[in-house]
C-alpha cells in the first residue's frame, strides 16, 4: 500500500515532529516493521530446519549434533508458537523501549547502591548471545539504512544520540523479540541458541530492506529528508558561536574601539557584544561608536537605539530575551527610577489610559512627565516600549477573544510596572506576570471554555483584573495570588464541563458496550449456524435472538436468562431443523418442549412483536416436522447401513455460516496500516482538533475518550458534542475536512520569539 502523503501545505521542510503526530508516525514504524519482520521469521522457519539438518552433518561432535537435531525437533513441534511469540514480543520491546526513551527525557533516574543487583549467569549469557548475533548483524546491514533508522527515530524521540540499547528497530531489539520467543521452547539454553544461529543469517539477509522500507516511510512524511553526519571533536565541545551572528562580520580593531568604551558595571566583552550587535541593527550610537574612539557609556548606547529604527528595538529585546549570551544580567539588576514607578502608578488608576482593543497601541512614554523621562534611564525607556510591543503582539492573537483580550488591554500598565520591577520579564518564563499572561491566554483559546459576557469566567476573570489593577503596588507576589485565583476558576468552569458531558458520556459507554456484545453475538451465531441452515432460522437468529444475547450481556443476566445459557439455546435451535437420524428423533421430540419455553423467555426478554413471533412458530413447526418425516422414511430395510454410517462431514463451503441479509456480513478485520489513522488512535484528552464546516474552522477539544477507544467525543463551548469514531476522523484528516492542532506554545514564547526573530527567520527561544 502506498504510504499516504500530507498536503504539500504542511510539508514544507523537516522539522520537529511532537504529541500526536510523533505517536503516530511511531505506531506507523513498528506495525510496518511488525509486519515485514515476521515475514522474515515465517519464511525462515520453513528453511531453518534444512540449515540445522546441514549443520548436524558437516558437524565432527556428537553433542552437537544431537543438540542440532533436538532444535529441528523442537522447532517442529513450536513453528507456530515461536511465529507468533516473536510478533508479540517484538511490540512489547518496541513500545517499552520508546517509554523508557520518554521516561529518561522527563525525569533523570540517579542510581542508588542499594538497586544494584548481581546479574545471573544464564542471563548473562543470554545477553552476550543476543549482543553476537546483533553484531554480527550489523555487519550485514546498509550502515546508511541503519544510520537513518538512528536519526529518525531518535528525532521522534526528541534526542540526538540514540543507541541501539535504546533504539526500538535495532538489531538488539529483534533479536531479544526472537530470544523470548524461543524461551517457551523446551530443553536448556543450548538448544535456543542453536536455533537463535540458525535464524541469524536470514534476518541479517532480511533487515536492510526493513529499515529501508521505514527510512522511505519516515522520509515522505518529511522526517530528516537529508541528514548531515558529523564526527564530534573535542576541541569543539563547549563552543556556542551563533552562526550567522552579527560579530563575525566584524573586524577585530572596530571591536577593540568598543571595547575602550568601559560603561560603568559591564566589561570589556560584554560592550563589544553590544555594540556588535546594535551596529548590526542600524543604531547610530553604535555606529558612531565603531567610527571612533569616543567615550560612550551603557545610557548613551541605549539611548541611541530609543531613538534609532525599530531594529534596534528588536535587538534590545534580543539581549533582554537572551541576556546570558550577552552577558546582561548585571544590567537587568538595575532599580527603575522612583519618579517614573510614581508616575506609572498615577497612570494606572486612570481609567482613560486603558486602551480599546483594535484602537490602536497608546504612547506611555508621552503620557509621563517631561522631567521623568529626562530622569528615567534609557533601559526603562526601551522596556516600556518593548512591553507595549508585547501588548500589540497579544491584542492581534486571533486565538484569544475578544472580550477576554478587552480584559488584557486593561493589564498594561500593570505589566509595565512588574517588568521593571523584575526585568527578567523577557528571560524567564516563571516571571509572575508572565504566568498569568500565559494562563489566561491558555484558558481563553480552549474551545470548552466560555468567553462570552455572560459567562462565569469572564466575570471572574474581570474580577481578577480589578484586583491588580486595585492593588498592584510594588509587590509581585500579587500575581501568584492572582494565579490562584484564575487556576480555581478553570478548574471549576472544567468540573461544570464534566457534568454537562457526563449524561453523553455514560450513554455513550453504554453504546459502546450494546456495539460490542452485538458483534460478538452476531460472530457466535455465525460459528453455529451453516448454510444448510433454513433462511428463516438463520434471519430470526441475526435480527431476534442477537438481541436476547446482548440484552443478557448489557444486564449481567445469570441462568436461564444468562448469555451461556442463551447461546446453548442457539446450538439447539440449529440441530433441531438439520436432518435427523431415526434414532434421533425420541430426542428431538423430548427437547422440544424445552426448547420451546426457552425460545418464548428469550423473546419476551426483548419484546418481540407477537405477529413476528408467531410466524416464527408456524414456520419452525413446519420445519420439526418436514424433519421428522424425512427421519422416519430412512427407517427402511435397504437404508439400514446408510443409517448406521455417520453422516459426512460437511465441506468447507457448506460449513461456512452465511451473512445476515439485514446486517451483512459480521467482519472483525483490524484498521488498516495508515498514517492517518495511528494519528486519530494517537490523540489523548485535551488535543485540539480543528474541524471545517461549510467553510468555516470549528475548534474543537478532546473531552472524552471511550474505553474501548471506539468513540472520540469532541466538545466546544457554544456548540453541540461532536461523537465520531476514530477512522471516521482519519478519513476527515485525510480529506484534509480536519486537522490535529499541536500544543501551543505559551502565549509568552510565542511573543518573545515573535519579537526577537532574526531576519533569517531563525527563532530564539527565551530562557527557561
Amino acid at each position: 500500500m502506498e504510504t499516504p502523503r500530507r498536503p504539500a501545505a504542511q510539508a514544507a521542510v523537516s522539522r520537529t515532529v511532537a504529541g500526536a503526530e510523533s505517536k503516530a508516525l511511531l505506531s506507523q514504524c513498528r506495525d510496518l516493521a511488525r509486519s515485514k519482520l515476521s515475514g522474515i521469521i515465517a519464511d525462515a522457519l520453513e528453511k531453518v530446519e534444512n540449515d540445522l539438518f546441514a549443520a548436524a552433518e558437516a558437524s565432527t561432535s556428537r553433542a552437537e549434533q544431537q543438540l542440532l537435531f533436538e532444535a529441528m525437533n523442537q522447532v517442529k513441534k513450536h513453528r507456530g508458537d515461536i511465529a507468533s511469540s516473536f510478533d508479540r514480543h517484538f511490540i512489547e520491546i518496541f513500545e517499552n523501549r520508546v517509554a523508557t526513551r520518554r521516561l529518561s527525557k522527563a525525569k533523570t533516574q540517579e542510581l542508588k547502591l542499594e538497586e544494584l543487583k548481581l546479574v545471573d549467569d544464564s542471563a548473562m549469557e543470554e545477553e552476550l548471545v543476543v549482543s553476537d548475533l546483533a553484531r554480527k548483524t550489523k555487519n550485514r546491514v546498509d550502515q546508511d539504512e541503519l544510520l537513518g533508522i538512528r536519526a529518525r527515530l531518535g528525532h521522534l524521540l526528541s534526542t540526538e544520540d540514540l543507541e541501539d540499547s535504546g533504539n526500538p528497530l535495532s538489531p538488539e531489539a529483534v533479536f531479544e523479540a526472537l530470544r523470548l520467543a524461543c524461551a517457551r521452547i523446551p530443553g536448556d539454553f543450548a538448544i535456543k541458541r542453536s536455533l537463535m544461529n540458525a535464524f541469524q543469517p536470514h534476518v541479517a539477509a532480511g533487515i536492510t530492506a526493513v529499515y529501508a522500507d521505514v527510512n522511505k516511510n519516515l522520509i515522505a512524511h518529511h522526517v530528516l529528508p537529508r541528514i548531515n553526519f558529523h564526527v564530534k571533536r573535542a576541541r569543539d565541545v563547549g563552543v556556542a558561536q551563533r552562526q550567522g551572528d552579527p560579530a563575525s562580520a566584524m573586524a577585530m580593531s572596530q571591536a577593540m574601539n568598543l571595547a575602550q568604551l568601559g560603561a560603568a558595571g559591564m566589561g570589556t566583552s560584554q560592550l563589544m557584544q553590544l555594540g556588535q550587535l546594535f551596529h548590526a541593527a542600524g543604531v547610530p550610537a553604535a555606529a558612531a561608536a565603531m567610527s571612533a574612539s569616543q567615550q560612550l557609556d551603557l545610557s548613551t548606547l541605549l539611548a541611541g537605539v530609543v531613538s534609532g529604527p525599530p531594529s534596534g528595538r528588536q535587538a534590545m529585546a534580543r539581549v533582554m530575551a537572551e541576556p546570558s549570551q550577552f552577558q546582561f544580567e548585571s544590567a537587568l539588576e538595575m532599580p527603575a527610577t522612583p519618579e517614573l514607578m510614581a508616575s506609572l502608578t498615577r497612570l494606572q488608576t486612570n481609567s482613560g489610559f486603558v486602551p480599546a482593543v483594535g484602537a490602536g497601541p497608546l504612547d506611555y512614554l508621552g503620557a509621563l512627565d517631561q522631567q521623568v523621562r529626562t530622569q528615567s534611564h534609557p533601559l526603562d525607556q526601551l522596556t516600556i516600549e518593548l512591553v507595549t510591543m508585547v501588548f500589540d503582539y497579544i491584542l492581534d492573537d486571533r486565538a484569544i477573544t475578544e472580550t477576554v483580550k478587552a480584559e488584557l488591554a486593561r493589564l498594561q500598565i500593570v505589566a509595565i510596572k512588574a517588568a521593571l520591577l523584575d526585568r527578567t520579564f523577557f528571560a524567564r518564563r516563571a516571571h509572575p506576570m508572565r504566568r498569568f499572561l500565559d494562563q489566561v491566554a491558555a484558558a481563553a483559546s480552549d474551545p470548552d471554555v466560555a468567553s462570552d459576557e455572560q459567562s462565569k469566567f469572564l466575570a471572574g476573570l474581570r474580577g481578577i483584573v480589578d484586583y491588580l489593577v486595585h492593588d498592584f503596588t510594588d509587590d509581585l507576589t500579587v500575581f501568584t495570588v492572582a494565579q490562584e485565583t484564575l487556576e480555581k476558576l478553570i478548574h471549576e468552569d472544567s468540573q461544570r464541563r464534566e457534568q454537562e458531558i457526563a449524561p453523553t458520556t455514560a450513554e455513550l459507554v453504554r453504546k459502546e458496550e450494546a456495539e460490542i456484545a452485538h458483534h460478538t453475538a452476531l460472530a457466535e451465531i455465525k460459528r453455529r449456524a451453516t448454510r444448510k441452515t433454513p433462511g428463516f432460522v438463520r434471519e430470526f437468529l441475526y435480527h431476534w435472538w442477537t438481541k436476547t444475547l446482548v440484552d443478557a450481556y448489557m444486564k449481567n443476566r445469570e441462568g436461564d436468562d444468562s448469555w451461556t445459557h442463551r447461546l446453548g439455546i442457539v446450538d439447539a435451535l440449529v440441530w433441531s431443523v438439520t436432518p435427523l437420524r431415526t434414532a434421533e428423533i425420541q430426542q428431538l421430540a423430548s427437547m422440544l418442549p424445552t426448547l420451546m419455553k426457552s425460545l418464548l423467555r428469550g423473546m419476551n426478554a426483548i419484546e418481540m412483536p407477537p405477529e413476528a413471533r408467531h410466524a416464527f412458530f408456524n414456520q419452525l413447526m413446519q420445519a420439526h416436522t418436514a424433519t421428522i418425516n424425512a427421519a422416519k422414511a430412512q427407517a427402511k430395510p435397504q437404508g439400514a447401513a446408510a443409517e448406521a454410517a455417520p453422516a459426512p462431514a460437511a465441506s468447507a463451503a457448506e460449513a461456512e455460516p452465511a451473512d445476515d441479509p439485514a446486517t451483512g456480513p459480521v467482519t472483525h478485520s483490524g484498521m488498516e496500516d495508515d498514517y492517518w489513522v495511528h494519528t486519530a488512535m494517537a490523540l489523548e484528552r485535551g488535543a485540539m482538533v480543528e474541524f471545517l464546516e461549510g467553510g468555516a474552522a470549528v475548534r474543537s477539544k478532546l473531552a472524552w475518550v471511550s474505553p474501548k477507544q471506539t468513540i472520540l467525543l469532541f466538545t466546544a463551548s457554544g456548540s453541540a458534542a461532536r461523537q465520531v469514531a476514530p477512522k471516521t476522523l482519519a478519513g476527515l484528516l485525510r480529506d484534509g475536512k480536519a486537522r490535529v492542532l499541536e500544543g501551543a506554545e505559551a502565549l509568552m514564547d510565542r511573543v518573545v520569539t515573535a519579537m526577537v526573530g532574526s531576519a533569517d527567520g531563525e527563532a530564539l527561544p527565551a530562557a527557561a
